[in-house]
């Protein structure tokens, strides 16, 4: 049986620890600002955005080119391997095209491509859960039949602590985000068939929160969840708490989120990604990883 390499994108921004574990393959998308580009990965939030408040334009994200994914493939399946490539929204970002056009090039009867649907923490999990899974020797064939399960049992939360980036990236109208701003109004947001919409609009961050929270799937058997968040590390560790609180059977992680998705959720942005499923094949007893 042939080993199996996984191959993702940087919007999982996984730790440096977990890519050396698991020999992960990561991808970088860009941010580009009107002086230089940078890859995206997990950097000072306070840095960033004191680039990106003193840039003269609001910067643009870049997937990654066709050749970046061309010239992965080629070494993994040179030394015999074959590849689950997992990756950020297709209805978010154009990577998942890059990564299907490279297969097409290279071998793709090697390599199959899943779309997460989703980005942050919950493609974070499938990364590393079908890592796991080749790390134990499950063929190609399983791992990705159980990621695509996994992907329909993903759930993730965002709510932003301020509109302007939302506005400047040109995904709401000034006159809405200043509105918003005036009345507190915070929008939950999230994934829902593989893009971002709004869940739910309350007033005060804490009624955000505590909506978020009602959304976790506390009767299921099995439920890995993080706390995702942009430059508020202590807000994060607060609804860490109220996850275990809310659902003690849970493993919950805090994730930081890197420059591709803080440019438009702005400092602050905090939020809850999960996978909460019954069945216990493919999962150790102790937890996911």
């Amino acid at each position: 049986m042939n080993e199996i390499a996984l191959v993702t994108d940087s919007t999982a921004y996984l730790l440096p620890d977990e890519i050396a574990r698991y020999g992960i393959t990561v991808i970088p998308l860009t941010v580009n600002f009107d002086d230089g580009s940078i890859e995206d990965e997990l950097v000072e939030a306070k840095d960033f955005f004191d680039r990106v408040n003193r840039s003269k334009k609001m910067p643009f994200t870049s997937q990654p080119a066709q050749g970046a994914f061309v010239e992965a493939y080629k070494k993994l399946l040179a030394e015999g391997k074959e590849i689950v490539s997992i990756h950020v929204s297709s209805r978010l970002s154009g990577t998942l095209n890059s990564a299907t056009g490279a297969a097409a090039m290279v071998d793709s009867g090697k390599i199959t491509l899943i779309d997460s649907e989703s980005a942050t923490a919950p493609l974070a999990f499938l990364v590393l859960q079908g890592a796991r899974w080749a790390k134990e020797g499950i063929d190609r064939a399983t791992i990705a039949a159980r990621l695509k399960q996994g992907v329909k049992e993903l759930g993730s939360f965002f709510i932003p602590d301020t509109l302007e980036y939302m506005k400047k990236g040109g995904r709401i109208g000034g006159a809405q985000a200043l509105l918003g701003s005036l009345l507190q109004i915070k929008p939950v947001l999230h994934f829902s068939g593989g893009v971002v919409e709004v869940f739910e609009k309350v007033r005060t961050k804490r009624r955000a929160v505590q909506r978020m929270l009602a959304e976790l799937p506390l009767g299921k058997k099995h439920l890995w969840a993080a706390v995702v968040h942009c430059a508020a590390p202590e807000e994060a560790a607060g609804i860490r708490e109220l996850v275990k609180a809310a659902a003690p059977q849970a493993r919950v992680e805090i994730r930081e989120i890197g420059p591709v998705i803080n440019i438009h959720g702005g400092p602050g942005l905090v939020g809850m990604g999960f996978w909460a499923h019954d069945y216990d094949e493919g999962f150790p007893k102790e937890g996911h990883i």
